[in-house]
């Protein structure tokens, strides 16, 4: 029985009845959950509430009694300082008045002495009277504790009046009772504070004494100030016997009353000792508190089972609609069908109804005639249908029929049958499954045959045509379900996929599937579902291996066809291309090999279309410049970061259009020229490019001369510069000296020469040694070029300890002006020259000369002069300039 429930019928309207006893349990739990939720909140919610309204009673009061404790300790001192000054004992009478007047909720005011008698009150009748009998007097007669609060039991003095008494005992010096001050407070006031707690009809508060006497009550209809409870209530002493100072608790206080939720707080002001602490209850009936919750019980409930009368009564209308309908539908399938059946007899389909429960078979006119039968000459039974089927064609048949017994409901088949003359007739038959049993057999099945021997004739005569043409030609249908089969394959199938030429079916996709190399299989299969999907043109290269030729590239490319029943048939053409494929593999190897000889050559290489995009860059361009494709695609965009001088680049575009020029008469040759490049690093490259342009594309080529450069550098470094001093040397003054003259042919400017010589200088070697020599010319060199301000001025080492100065554009006067300058410099240097002459330091003498280059004239003309004028300057004492006269050299 559990299980029945458990499980949902296999009847679908029983099963939804199931669905919806566990939909209405499920929510039936949900509501029970919400609902118990809701009231621990409400329980919970109204014990802080309740917990707090008693608060707020024990706060008020524990004021009034620390004012109350105040008050009395006042009436003690005044009756202390009255014995012990002798004053009148009025005083004691006026500060009694005086309190009684300012005190709330006081309504009696009393100072006993130690027979009990009344020495001074507020209500002046009852000064001499003996209240020595009250329970509050004889409690501090009995037990005198200093500086404790007495609480006594609530009384009434008199009829209608019921007070709770505060009282402070009086001490002698040696200790003994001397009397007592009361307070006595009226439950009047306290009712007020009571009822402004209240926030319910049923709701009440109470003060009540520990020992059980209560002394009031507060509800909403009034105040019990008249009915004192003896004895501690059940639930008092639950709380007293818990030992908290504060607790809500449940319970009834009477039997003939509802139970009740009651919060019980003690009042014991802080630092105020008390021989009993009062205690506040406030308190609500539980019925009460849940009246709201239990109406929503109610009313959920009552929606619970609203709803669900509804959602039954609808499920029910609803399940009887769906009947009616299916009915109706059953009725006009049945309807349909026969008008369907008369219809395949009125277009001359040989039409088939078989019932495999009762073994017969209804074959149409129609379908007697195909094979030239009158109705009369063929029964009802399977035999008729069976035994005039082509020997060669049982198999097929058999095998379309198990997948209908198997499941599939639509029966498909092309075979021959015999005729009555003998021979036989190709048709296809069509069927499809109306019913079956609860095993799933087959009980009735329905069909046609159309002949289709033209289509077969024609087929044939299509495959003798399809014999000569390389390769397969074939159709390939996708069913819906996933299977698949081949419904035509011209003989080119063998060579192919291995089909046999002999096979009673034809051929099915599994069976191609199993010849397709592994690693393209997913592949294949993948495109054909792609192009099912959006019924795309089918086209793949791709491998199978046949037992007998080994492994093969095919190529294939099929369209495909929707069909009505939701497969798709391809029509298309397969060939083999082993040969072509294993050339455009080599080539494949070749071009990779080539490719990577290209990446690992030292050359750097980059291919460029006619629209100067570079289309190819090997791994050395990358190591040399670092510039990727995304940086710069172009060699416009190359160009820009590889000369960022604008002039620079603006030079070199020009030289390279000049070298395509030469390229198109020199066949495609470009001459190498040497650039500098600046790489994504930021350094300077020397690189000679070059290449070969083939119709509109360039091959570019990059050769690295950096190092070669730096070598050559060096070495005209050496070739041109003094190795001593730094400074250019003779061979690279006389170039200078021959381009400058050469200069101002063209120009007619002046041209002027300082030939200069360190004096007494064989002196200075001797006498401190060809080091300190060596260091003295170096000294020298260095500071006569800062004697210069013109960056085309040339100071070169002559030879031994001469100087020679080249000034391009300079007048005599200027040049003499420049050799006081130089002399001046050296003479600052202030280096010692014990062996001098003329100074005690080291000096120099200089020889000036300045021309007019013409072009009958040498330029070591000028150098003769400037050397006869340092002559003369050495003559003349040295440590000066010589400059002789300006003239014309002729």
């Amino acid at each position: 029985m559990l299980r029945s429930l458990l499980l949902p019928p296999r009847d679908r309207y029983r099963r939804e009845w199931w669905w919806l006893l566990w939909v209405g349990v499920a929510l039936g739990v949900l509501l029970v959950a919400v609902l118990a939720w809701e009231r621990d909140t409400l329980v919970a919610s109204e014990r802080e509430r309740l917990t707090q309204q008693a608060s707020v009673i024990h706060d008020n009061l524990a004021r009034q009694l620390q004012s109350i404790d105040k008050g009395l300790a006042s009436i003690l001192d005044a009756i202390a300082q009255t014995r012990a000054l002798g004053l009148d004992p009025n005083r004691a009478q006026e500060r009694i008045q005086t309190l009684a007047d300012a005190m709330v909720g006081v309504g009696g005011i009393l100072w006993l002495d130690g027979q009990g008698r009344v020495q001074a009150s507020n209500h002046l009748e009852l000064i001499g009277r003996d209240l020595s009998s009250r329970a509050y007097f004889q409690t501090a007669k009995s037990s005198i504790v200093l500086n404790t609060l007495i609480v006594g039991e609530p009384f009434a003095p008199e009829p209608a009046m019921w007070v709770l008494p505060i009282v402070r005992p009086v001490v002698n010096a040696e200790g003994g009772l001397d009397g007592v001050v009361v307070m006595e407070l009226y439950p009047e006031d306290l009712s007020t504070l009571l009822r402004s707690v209240l926030y319910a009809l049923d709701m009440y508060a109470t003060v009540i004494h520990p020992l059980g006497r209560r002394f009031v009550w507060q509800n909403q209809q009034g105040s019990d100030t008249q009915a004192p409870q003896y004895g501690p209530t059940p639930m008092l002493r639950q709380f007293q016997a818990s030992g908290a100072r504060q607790a809500v608790l449940q319970g009834v206080l009477r039997p003939d009353e509802p139970e009740r939720m009651v919060a019980i707080t003690t009042v014991q002001p802080a630092g105020l000792p008390m021989n009993h602490v009062l205690v506040v209850a406030v308190g609500r009936t539980l019925p009460a508190i849940f009246a709201s919750w239990r109406t929503t019980v109610w009313v959920t409930l009552a929606f619970y089972l609203l709803v669900g009368m509804v959602v039954v009564f609808g499920l029910r209308v609803m399940q009887q609609n769906l009947r009616s309908q299916e009915q109706s539908l059953l009725d006009k399938d049945q309807a349909l069908s026969n008008l369907w059946h008369a219809v395949l007899i009125a277009t001359g389909q040989g039409v088939w109804d078989a019932n495999l429960q009762t073994e017969q078979v209804y074959f149409s006119s129609a379908w007697k005639a195909q094979l030239g039968y009158e109705d009369a000459q063929i029964g009802n039974t399977f035999a008729e249908w069976t035994m005039r089927i082509h020997p060669d064609d049982v198999g097929r048949t058999k095998a379309a029929w198990a997948e209908c017994e198997n499941g599939r409901d639509d029966y498909d088949c092309v075979y021959r049958l015999r005729c009555q003359d003998g021979s036989y007739r190709w048709v296809q038959g069509k069927g499809r499954v109306l019913s079956r049993d609860a095993q799933g057999r087959i009980v009735r099945i329905v069909g046609t045959n159309t002949d289709v021997s033209e289509e077969r004739r024609l087929r044939e005569r299509f495959e003798h045509l399809t014999q000569n043409v390389p390769g397969m030609i074939y159709q390939f249908q996708l069913e819906s379900d996933g299977t698949s089969h081949f419904p035509y394959v011209s003989k080119g199938g063998e060579d192919i996929y291995g089909f046999s030429a002999n096979l009673k079916l034809p051929p099915t996709g599994r069976k191609a599937s199993s010849v397709i190399h592994p690693d393209d299989a997913l592949r294949v299969a993948k495109t054909i579902v792609e192009s099912a999907q959006q019924l795309t043109l089918w086209r793949q290269e791709y491998r199978v291996c046949l037992p007998e030729r080994g492994e093969r590239w095919v190529s294939g490319v099929a369209r495909p066809q929707p069909l009505e029943s939701g497969a798709v048939l391809w029509h298309g053409y397969i060939q083999d291309i082993t040969e072509q494929k294993h050339q455009a593999m080599e080539l494949e190897e070749a071009q990779r090999m080539l490719q990577h000889l290209l990446h690992a050559m030292p050359v750097a290489l980059c291919m460029v279309d006619e629209s100067r995009h570079i289309y190819f860059r090997n791994q050395r361009f990358l190591d040399y410049f670092g510039y990727t494709e995304s940086q710069v695609p172009s060699m416009d965009e190359w160009a820009v970061f590889a000369y960022p001088d604008p002039a620079y680049r603006s030079q070199v575009g020009y030289e390279w259009r000049q070298a395509l020029a030469y390229a198109a008469t020199h066949d495609g040759y470009i001459p190498s020229q040497e650039y500098r490049i600046t790489a994504a690093s930021g350094s300077v490259l020397t690189m000679a490019i070059g290449g070969v342009q083939f119709g509109s594309s360039l091959l570019v080529t990059f050769v690295d001369r950096t190092a070669e450069q730096a070598h050559s550098e060096a070495l005209e470094k050496m070739a041109f510069i003094d190795a001593l001093t730094g400074l250019p040397n003779r061979r690279q003054f006389d170039q200078a000296l021959q381009a400058e003259w050469q200069r101002g042919v063209r120009s007619g400017q002046p041209l002027a020469l300082l030939l200069m010589d360190i004096d007494f200088f064989k002196q200075y070697n001797d006498l401190y040694g060809h080091p300190e020599g060596d260091a003295c010319l170096q000294a020298v060199a260095k500071v006569l070029p800062s004697g210069l301000n013109r960056s085309y001025d040339l100071i070169a080492r002559y030879g031994g300890e001469e100087f020679v100065c080249l000034l391009p554009e300079c007048s005599l006067e200027g040049a003499r002006a420049k050799a006081q300058a130089l002399c001046a410099a050296v003479r600052a240097l202030q280096r010692p020259h014990a062996g001098s002459q003329v100074a005690a330091h080291v000096t120099i003498s200089i020889g000036v000369a300045a021309v007019v280059p013409s072009a009958d004239a040498r330029p070591e003309q000028l150098l003769a002069q400037a050397d006869a004028h340092l002559y003369a300057a050495k003559q003349a004492g040295r440590n000066q300039v010589h400059a002789g006269n300006h003239e014309k050299v002729s």
